[in-house]
């Protein structure tokens, strides 16, 4: 398979994503009284996963039958229209919106789905029962989520989900005949990656953002000193471990990739959150807490998933499997939850970010060059 390399209009594309992302993660923005509401908390990752599943549904294709052609330009410019649509309709109140959210969602799905219908009907071969398959499946949960416009109240998000589940469950169901035409892995590594780096960049400009908005002081430095270092923190775990994965020669469907990086964009919008509420304070302590954990939690369980194969000659549940990662794991919500400070709990999680990369990155040197998944 010869080496597949990320376009500029794929870059185009990304950026258009991050930017409903990044409007997706205000959500948790709104404290009141000291906590983020509940509902919040609920339609974070309700709004969050569409986005994610609608990117990985054009990026999948892409990666096994993009070329430079006219065609798949002009559906690309179609999707960053239907991304616009979808990131003007995020909102808090998201049943008020949720009609042209849907009709944004569903129109990159069918487009999705039309690209699909064309590798059917030009190839033969594998190639057509992989396109075949995919069409189909996606086409299924495509037209059970739209459908979900027909329900009232949260019925609605039931019938939505249900056709997002279909559209996970039926690639996961053909694993055995995705792996017979496997993904470009250093091509999919690299696009999730420049997604990464992108949400991290949010991370500077939630600190940019905020300073702009208060006056700087010894406090507020320290902040930003702080979540610069989570940061640079995340930036070395990921990009360290990234550069050894991509640069393996794996063969198969991605999955754990693919699925991992829904964890690991969850984190970043929480993470970005987290920066701000300690800028300006408006948050409880233990909901900041929770918060904070919530965010290292999610990062570290994507990367178990992403990272994972170093540890595959040693077994899962091996101190280099899940031993260390569950142990940080249970660490972190012990310590943040028992700090007295806001200040305390965030340098706390900076902590252990940073303990997290050291780890994890001096494991994935150690692991071996020729496991695959």
């Amino acid at each position: 398979m010869h080496p597949k390399k990320v376009t500029w209009l794929e870059l185009f594309y990304d950026l258009i994503y991050v930017v409903a992302i990044s409007i997706a993660a205000h959500v948790l923005a709104e404290a009141h009284d000291g906590h983020i509401p509940t509902d919040a908390l609920l339609k974070f990752p309700l709004i969050f996963v569409p986005l994610w599943w609608a990117w990985t549904g054009f990026t999948l294709y892409v990666n096994r039958f993009g070329e430079d052609s006219p065609a798949q330009r002009i559906v690309y410019f179609i999707q960053m229209l239907f991304v616009i649509i979808m990131a003007a309709n995020i909102n808090v109140d998201f049943e008020a919106y949720y009609l042209f959210f849907m009709i944004g969602y569903v129109g990159i799905r069918l487009s999705t789905v039309y690209m699909y219908a064309r590798v059917w009907n030009r190839h033969r071969g594998l190639p057509r029962q992989v396109a075949s398959y995919l069409c189909l499946s996606f086409l299924i949960g495509s037209a059970i989520s739209f459908s979900s416009v027909l329900f009232p109240g949260v019925a609605k998000f039931y019938v939505l989900y249900l056709g997002i589940v279909v559209d996970i469950a039926l690639p996961l169901a053909g694993r055995r005949l995705l792996r017979r035409m496997p993904v470009h892995h250093h091509h999919l590594m690299e696009r999730y990656g420049l997604a990464t780096i992108i949400l991290l960049g949010e991370l500077i400009l939630v600190m940019v953002d905020t300073i702009r908005h208060h006056s700087l002081t010894l406090q507020s430095g320290w902040a930003v000193l702080i979540g610069f270092s989570i940061a640079v923190a995340i930036w070395w775990h990921y990009f360290e471990s990234s550069e050894r994965e991509a640069h393996e020669n794996r063969a198969g469907p991605g999955h754990p990739v693919i699925y991992g990086h829904l964890f690991t964009f969850l984190s970043l919008g929480i993470v970005s959150n987290v920066i701000r509420y300690a800028l300006n304070h408006e948050l409880a302590l233990r909901s900041f807490a929770w918060l904070a954990w919530s965010g290292f939690a999610l990062y570290v369980l994507s990367t178990v998933l992403i990272f994972r194969p170093y540890a595959a000659s040693k077994g899962l549940l091996s101190w280099a499997g899940l031993g260390y990662p569950l142990t940080l794991l249970v660490l972190c919500g012990i310590v943040l939850l028992l700090l007295p400070s806001l200040t305390a709990v965030y340098a706390a999680l900076a902590v252990f970010f940073l303990v997290y990369a050291l780890i994890a990155v001096r494991q994935a040197k150690m692991k071996p060059a020729s496991l695959s998944r």
